[in-house]
């Protein structure tokens, strides 16, 4: 089982042995051993600094690996390192772990707008890790008079979670298929639901407990339907212990508090709301006050019921509260989308914010990304011939996939604010106008509009200066197709 936590005086020499290994030295920016006593001295501070955490990973309750945050108050920019024992790096570990720590560290630095990772031009390893967390190449820099780059985390990459509801049809062999297909389509989360049937209704079969909405499952009754839809609780520590060796974060949706309780036992870093829980102020209270992540559906709310259940998490302090849009029909029109609500949540509410997206295909979810959402959740199916509940409006492998694929490519369009000119651009401006001779100009002579013009390529004199070239004599013989330069211009006019 994966824990992150936060660092202690106790970790104090499980850190040190990893920041003397060579392969951690080798990374680091100070090559040199190092010296107990001062790391001591250097541990202590960064306890009591108020810009600086560690967090620690315990797989099996086992020490495996820190993470480290330096936060700038003033540039709002925080700095990050990371390193694990040599024995847990080739177990997709890295990036779950270091988005766990993001979770943590966001909680008490919630200006923090940029993460900044400093790693040596040579370090192939670090780069595939911080490409695979959603950094984004800046620039090139010298460290201690080492050449390194500079990557940079605007606002973490869209968090793109899988969720398999019914989808096992209570086979354990399906539900952990479904999680390996699941990593293999590049999603970051697995995501189940923690009820039964006894905790989210009653066994009644009067007309209240009778579906007829006009959904999928009308004409049946809510505790059969829920009796065929959950998941067995006994599963929940080897589909979790699954899914983390596999480098997927776990967690669930709670229906009560003892699936709260429940889960909490088994160290989900994640509680998810769902839409038809959103009134249920209590639930959401005792959800939130655990600390962790709050992810929120608001598919059946008001407004008003959207501000009460998000204040509920507030009022406990717990202000890491992600809204996410929904429609809750299954599955739901493309034109009741209405992404531009999931936009003013954010600015209404002061939340992140997402998408729980029932719509077929994923244009939709597309769409969202490249409106500001940060977490899209989706059912997952390995075959919508399985059946069940929640098969028709699934995704299966290859529509996740691809879904996946076009979320991350939106990431990369977005990109961030830069005027710069990338080394490409900077040879294609080769190909830009500028002022040539365009007919044989003898010493002496006048620069006119017949015998100098703005033509491409770009060798020559920006155009701007086309006026103050006119009017004045070439310097020497000029042949036609010459890039022209002020050396060619005599200063006086004619």
């Amino acid at each position: 089982m994966i824990k992150v936590r936060k660092a202690f005086w106790h970790d104090r020499d499980e850190l040190f042995k990893l920041a003397s290994t060579n392969e951690v030295r080798q990374a680091s920016f100070t090559t040199g051993l190092i010296d107990y006593q001062n790391h001591l001295i250097w541990f202590e501070g960064i306890l009591g600094s108020p810009n600086e955490r560690i967090f620690i990973l315990e797989i099996d309750d086992n020490f495996a690996g820190q993470v480290r945050f330096t936060y700038d108050p003033v540039t709002r920019e925080c700095k990050v390192g990371i390193s694990l024992k040599e024995e847990v790096r080739g177990e997709n570990v890295a990036v779950n772990f270091f988005y766990r720590s993001l979770f943590l560290f966001k909680k008490e630095m919630q200006s923090c707008k940029i993460i900044t990772a400093y790693i040596k031009k040579n370090n192939l390893r670090s780069k595939n890790f911080f490409q695979k967390a959603g950094f984004i190449y800046s620039k090139d820099i010298q460290v201690n008079g080492l050449e390194a780059e500079v990557w940079m985390l605007f606002k973490g990459k869209v968090f793109i979670v899988a969720e398999i509801s019914a989808n096992h049809n209570h086979d354990i062999d399906i539900a952990k298929k479904s999680i390996l297909s699941i990593k293999e389509c590049g999603a970051d989360a697995v995501k189940i639901q923690t009820y039964t049937a006894d905790t989210i209704t009653i066994d009644c079969n009067n007309e209240y407990f009778q579906i007829n909405q006009g959904t999928l499952w009308d004409g049946r009754n809510l505790y059969n339907l829920y009796e065929e839809a959950y998941t067995p609780w006994e599963w929940h520590d080897e589909l979790r212990d699954y899914a983390e060796s596999l480098g997927l974060i776990f967690f669930s949706t709670p229906f009560d508090f003892t699936a709260v309780d429940f889960l909490e036992s088994k160290n989900v870093p994640i509680y998810k709301i769902a839409s038809f829980e959103i009134t249920d102020i209590q639930l959401i209270q005792y959800a939130a006050s655990k600390g962790k992540p709050m992810i929120i559906s608001a598919g059946i709310a008001t407004i008003e019921e959207i501000h009460e259940a998000v204040e509920a998490c507030r009022k406990i302090g717990n202000n890491d509260v992600t809204l996410l849009k929904c429609t809750s029909s299954y599955p739901a029109p493309i034109e009741e989308a209405n992404l531009k609500t999931m936009v003013n949540m954010k600015e209404t509410f002061g939340v992140k914010v997402g998408l729980s997206d029932h719509t077929m295909g994923s244009d939709v979810a597309v769409a969202a990304v490249a409106l500001g959402a940060e977490v899209i959740e989706k059912h997952f199916i390995i075959d919508r011939k399985l059946g069940g509940p929640d098969a028709e409006f699934s995704m299966e492998p290859a529509e996740f996939k691809a879904m996946v694929d076009s979320i991350r490519n939106v990431e990369k369009a977005l990109g961030i604010v830069t005027y710069e000119l990338t080394d490409k651009i900077k040879k294609s401006r080769n190909f830009s106008r500028s002022l040539f001779v365009v007919e044989d100009i003898k010493a002496g002579e006048t620069f006119t509009k017949e015998n100098i013009r703005s033509i491409r390529p770009g060798h020559g004199l920006p155009p701007k200066y086309l006026d103050k070239v006119i009017g004045r004599r070439a310097l020497k013989d000029l042949k036609r197709g010459e890039p022209m330069t002020w050396a060619y211009v005599d200063s006086d006019k004619a």
